[in-house]
């Protein structure tokens, strides 16, 4: 198999601010927020949303893998299930890793599944 890699899938840049519990729920209140030199989540979930899009018009009806850091992850389940937002975020910003089955017809997403975790505590 061949590794490809596609930098926007990579995790948001962090700003000045860093990454701590507190900036979290900001941003995930409002995802246009960022600070200075950050990156917003709606901006990594944009840039997530249109490569997967590439993705699973390339390899339809194929099964792939993707790996990608976590608020990257999050923004795209977001995307697809409006009920995972920044509460569960927090919830899983101690799995690492974290592996999550999705499931789509064409570019529809269908179901995802948690297949697998290992909680470790986050440390800011």
């Amino acid at each position: 198999m061949t590794i490809q890699t596609d930098e926007r899938l990579r995790e948001r840049k962090a700003g000045e601010n860093g990454n701590n519990h507190e900036m979290f729920k900001k941003r995930w209140a409002d995802f246009a927020y960022a600070e200075e030199d950050g990156e917003s989540i709606g901006a990594v979930q944009k840039r997530n949303i249109e490569v997967l899009n590439e993705i699973l018009e390339k390899y339809d009806g194929k099964n792939i893998v993707i790996g990608t850091h976590g608020t990257a992850l999050s923004s795209i389940i977001n995307y697809y299930d409006k009920s995972f937002n920044g509460e569960s975020f927090m919830k899983i910003i101690d799995f690492m890793p974290w592996i999550l089955k999705m499931e789509f017809d064409g570019k529809k997403f269908l179901c995802k599944e948690d297949v697998f975790h290992i909680q470790k505590e986050y440390k800011e």
